[in-house]
């Protein structure tokens, strides 16, 4: 990757040629003084046609020979420039960033601009000595006359830029600004049409508009006091000049011929010192946008590595990235390991770094502290072809781009592999959804842009993900945007690509996918709160939700109704949650009705998932209930081949609900204690069954 210095430095051997054609442009402005003063002086008194077709014939010639030098140093410049912004434009993409590329590409535009169109100015420059002795030569009053000029134009250049300056910073700081709440109208889409949103923000940017036009007007009002300024000094040393040389002529001390040559040669050096005032002023924003892009190309070292093949294994260690501001970090110190063909899923509260331990472990943003290496390669020296190759990313919103949907699914390759973008939406589960449509694959959605739903970009999103057949597949929240079909295609996907050795490293919200990671990473503060196997992190993580106390009146049945379904987090456990539910009620209502009716009596509920498919809840209550011939009459009841409850009393019809849909049902009583236990264990399909 190529830095503006590295960039300069290999343009040193052309600064030879170019002093060549800047010498031979600056002596062609000597052939006009010089035939003006032979005409003047020699052929004009003489009247000798001769001469004057001779030094007609040498003028044109050196004009023509400049003009051929001009032609080839332009296209040098030229040529120069554009080789300059592709390099520099390849090493700004290289660098990568969240930050964009707007702005380092004006950066970039600034140099082109520069050498393509003022670069000569630097090459006159050496010249101008030349041009002051040749005016000394003539007489040295042209001498003083072009110092004075000068130094008044570098002054009025210095001034204006100083009183304009300050006035053109707030304007560019507040178009910026208004620019910005234009992105963010962008960025609330359709929704920005409602609330206020859109008028607000229109109202801002109208605002910054007219105080940046006020800073504007203010700037360009000096730079044109400023510019008449010099047109004036530019009129005034033309006039001054030929006054200069006519009192000159008229003392004897300098030939007509002589005075004609002087004025031309001042015109020359006042256009080059103008350019060279011109120059100055801009010189603080090309500065400042070289520095720039030498910070942004330099953030990446230039080594790369290319390597063959990856396991798939990954490890994150110390990783830090700061939030700035004095905030702590938004990873702190975290290490990670995912063996290759592993599934993790990574769960937080929303802020806790999920996403940015994601993108860490990704190397969209890598950790400013700390490595991160894919197999034994550190993911910030991977080549790029290789980078594109082995990894795999599915945002949070499906970004999908103007285009046909085989662009998108390709990442808009310039020759597309068809057979992998159909193995890509198969892989994914929406070939039938994208055969479905008019167009098929060759759908444009910059034309029907309203054409999909989110759930269904999010979808192609995701093969556009495995286009490339990666080794690491990252996802961020891929299911926050899905249905419940959508979903499940999504989960056969990811366990047919665990199946295939791929290693899959997600963030999750909803629980739909969660059941098919080997292990969950929680994180909590920027920092990894706990890791370890599925079932064990799931319990962990909802222990403290799982013991309920309850008194026995008022709303209690609707909060243990509640309680019970917070327990569930997966999708397609509605039938589990519905038995564990009807459990947990109709133990409520007969220990309720087998009791004390106090108002301070507690019942004391504790739920358990013992694995992925057998949950337990227990009740309990500081009493001694004498309830063993009840249940015992019950259990006689339910045992029977065909059960039939209709004998029984409510309280005992629940206690026969429990029995029927429990796996395994126990009571114990003992002194000043009462618990009943019941077991439920659910089937669910073998593809979701991952250990």
């Amino acid at each position: 990757m190529a830095r503006p210095s590295q960039v300069f430095g290999q343009l040193r051997g052309l600064s030879v040629p170019l002093v060549l054609f800047s010498l031979v442009t600056n002596l062609s402005v000597l052939v006009s003084p010089l035939f003006m003063m032979h005409v003047l002086d020699r052929v004009v008194p003489s009247g000798n046609l001769h001469t004057l077709i001779m030094l007609l014939s040498l003028a044109l010639l050196c004009l023509a020979t400049t003009a051929l030098v001009e032609y080839f140093r332009d296209q040098a410049l030229g040529r120069v420039s554009g080789w300059v912004e592709q390099k520099m434009v390849a090493s700004v993409f290289d660098a990568g960033g969240q930050s964009g590329h707007a702005e380092p590409l004006r950066d970039v535009g600034r140099m082109r601009d520069f050498i393509a169109s003022q670069a000569t100015t630097l090459f006159d420059i050496p010249w101008i000595p030349l041009f002051l002795a040749a005016l000394f030569l003539l007489h040295p009053a042209f001498f003083g006359l072009v110092i004075l000029l000068v130094s008044v134009f570098a002054v009025c250049g210095w001034l204006s830029n100083y009183l304009a300056e300050t006035a053109e910073n707030s304007e560019s700081d507040l178009r910026r600004g208004g620019m910005s709440s234009l992105a963010k109208l962008e960025n609330f889409g359709s929704a920005g049409l409602l609330m206020g949103v859109r008028e607000n923000l229109q109202s801002q940017y109208l605002g910054a508009l007219n105080r940046s036009d006020e800073f504007s007007a203010r700037a360009q009002k000096v730079r044109n006091v400023f510019g008449s300024i010099n047109r004036f000094l530019r009129g005034s040393m033309q006039v001054g000049s030929l006054a200069l040389g006519a009192f000159l002529v008229t003392q004897d001390q300098l030939s007509a011929g002589g005075m004609i040559g002087a004025s031309i040669l001042l015109g020359k050096v006042a256009g080059i010192m103008e350019s060279v005032v011109r120059l100055f002023g801009q010189r603080k924003p090309l500065m400042a946008a070289i520095k720039r892009l030498e910070e942004a190309t330099g953030a990446v070292g230039s080594a790369r590595t290319e390597v063959a093949d990856l396991s798939g294994a990954i490890r994150l260690v110390d990783a830090i990235v700061p939030r700035g501001g004095g905030q702590p970090p938004r990873l702190d110190r975290s290490s990670v390991q995912v063996a290759p063909g592993e599934c993790v899923a990574i769960m937080g509260e929303s802020g806790s770094g999920k996403t940015t331990l994601l993108e860490a472990l990704a190397g969209i943003n890598p950790p400013p502290i700390g490595n991160c290496f894919l197999d034994q390669t550190d993911i910030r020296t991977l080549d790029t072809q290789t980078r594109n190759s082995v990894i795999g990313f599915v945002p949070q919103t499906g970004h999908i781009q103007p285009g046909t949907i085989a662009q998108n699914i390709a990442c808009f390759a310039p020759q597309p592999d068809d057979a992998r973008v159909l193995a890509a939406a198969r892989i994914a589960g929406v070939h039938g959804m994208i055969s479905a449509l008019p167009d098929a694959y060759e759908t444009d959605l910059g034309a029907t842009p309203f054409l999909l739903s989110a759930g269904q970009r999010q979808r192609i999103a995701f093969a556009r993900a495995l286009y490339s057949q990666p080794k690491y597949l990252f996802m961020d929240e891929p299911n926050a945007l899905l249905d419940h079909n959508g979903e499940r295609l999504m989960a056969d996907a990811i366990y047919r690509l665990k199946t295939a050795g791929t290693t899959i490293v997600m963030t999750a919200h909803r629980m739909g996918i969660v059941n098919l990671s080997d292990r969950i990473i929680v994180m909590g503060g920027g920092r990894i709160a706990d890791v370890g196997p599925r079932a064990e992190i799931l319990g962990r993580v909802a222990n403290s939700h799982r013991r309920l106390r309850l008194p026995i009146s008022g709303g209690a049945g609707q909060d243990l109704l509640d309680w019970v379904h917070r327990q569930f987090v997966r999708d397609g456990d509605e039938e589990f949650k519905a038995r564990a539910t009807t459990v947990a009620t109709e133990l409520y209502m007969f220990a309720k009705e087998n009791g004390p009716n106090a108002t301070d009596r507690l019942l004391s509920f504790e739920f358990n998932f013992v694995d992925d498919t057998t949950c337990s809840i227990t009740l309990s209550e500081a009493a001694d209930m004498e309830l063993q011939a009840k249940i015992h009459k019950v259990k006689g009841v339910v045992e029977m081949s065909l059960p039939d409850v209709s004998g029984l009393q409510n309280d005992e019809k629940s206690l026969a609900t429990v029995m029927q849909l429990s796996d395994v049902f126990e009571h114990r009583s003992e002194e000043e204690f009462s618990a009943f236990f019941a077991r439920i264990t659910h089937a669910i399909p073998e593809r979701a069954r991952v250990n």
